[in-house]
């Protein structure tokens, strides 16, 4: 596996997305603020796609890579 610091760039970028979420929800319930609380609330959903987005895109370039590498000249035909 080759380092790919895009890779790595995105899923810091999605953990802290999910971590300021919780932060913002937090910070929203002892304050009592509203645009906290729902900025928080709509974050931590957007962190988790993001993290998912990513790993499924990892694991779609492997997969092809490694049929890429197994195929052998007769399955062109």
């Amino acid at each position: 596996m080759k380092f790919q610091p895009f890779n790595i760039f995105g899923r810091l970028l999605a953990s802290a997305a999910v971590l300021a979420g919780f932060y913002l929800l937090w910070l929203g319930f002892m304050e009592s603020n509203l645009i906290k609380a729902v900025l928080g609330g709509l974050l931590i959903p957007a962190g988790l796609y993001l993290m998912v987005s990513s790993r499924r895109r990892d694991i779609r370039r492997e997969s092809e890579s490694a049929d890429v590498a197994n195929s052998t000249p007769d399955d062109a035909k």
